[in-house]
């Protein structure tokens, strides 16, 4: 069990890139942390634990096989979180892929694996490992969830004629669609409060969970194809880790976050 000064903290998709620099920042600043590497392969898993320790993360770091598409990995992901530690304070939904760049447009076979993939990981993906681990977090004093999104589900952004952004439908519209997914399901968390507290009599399931959307912006990572134009992992994990660690409830939930300038930024819809 995790004592009750410290988080347990579930990363899919950690195994590199963002996840794995999400574990390193939030390892180094908060080291009391347990945290949970996601990873389809569990060598990887380790070999990524091995890199974390050469950096000097000293937290303790657990490694479970996830591929979020894999209903039998999700659930024995929760069951191992439950038997071992009791309770989840925060799940980072990072998991994530890349695809839809070059898609044939005359293929309608190609056209719909490509979109049936994407929002497979980046929305269907989301709500079955979120609504399977809720139990586990509502046993937590003040659970989290943080999505990770892109810049190209700002709509707003995509439709302002002064920024010129990538332009890859399938991902970003299936990036788009977990943006919605976050906002449905925290305001159905906060219906779910609102009763609570006008039936005090009534058991409640657990404290409110806040859901967050953070946006890492361009990385120079495998995922990119290591663009030359992009943050590090480092940098772009930045947003989670400062959600991770609002303990002061600082962070409006159900909003989008970048960490840009030095400063927490809105990101419109």
């Amino acid at each position: 069990m995790a004592s009750s000064d410290s988080k347990v903290v579930f990363i899919t998709g950690a195994n590199q890139g963002l996840g794995l620099a999400i574990i390193e920042v939030a390892g180094l600043r908060y080291p009391e942390n347990v945290y949970i590497l996601g990873s389809r392969d569990v060598g990887k898993g380790e070999e990524a634990v091995q890199q974390l320790r050469e950096k000097g993360v000293k937290a303790r770091v657990d490694v479970v096989q996830l591929e979020v598409t894999n209903d039998e990995h999700i659930t024995a992901a929760v069951d191992y979180v439950a038997k071992t530690y009791g309770r989840l304070d925060v799940l980072v939904n990072n998991a994530g892929m890349l695809r839809g760049v070059g898609v044939r447009e005359d293929d309608p076979a190609a056209i719909r694996a490509t979109y049936a993939s994407l929002f497979d990981v980046h929305v269907t993906s989301v709500a079955v490992l979120t609504l399977m681990f809720k139990p586990l977090l509502y046993r937590a004093p003040a659970p989290l969830v943080v999505n990770v999104t892109s810049g190209l589900a700002s709509v707003a952004r995509l439709l302002d004629p002064a920024r010129r952004m990538f332009r890859v439908p399938p991902y970003g519209a299936s990036k788009v669609g977990l943006n919605g997914l976050t906002a449905h399901l925290q305001v159905g968390e906060n219906d779910r409060a609102a009763d609570d507290a006008a039936h005090p009599e009534a058991p409640s399931l657990g404290p409110r969970i806040r859901f967050f959307i953070s946006n890492p912006g361009v990385l120079s990572t495998s995922f990119t194809r290591f663009h030359p134009l992009g943050k590090t992992p480092q940098l772009g994990a930045e947003s989670a880790v400062r959600l991770i660690g609002d303990a002061e409830a600082k962070y409006d939930d159900y909003i989008q976050w970048e960490f840009e300038g030095g400063e927490m930024r809105k990101v419109p819809w």
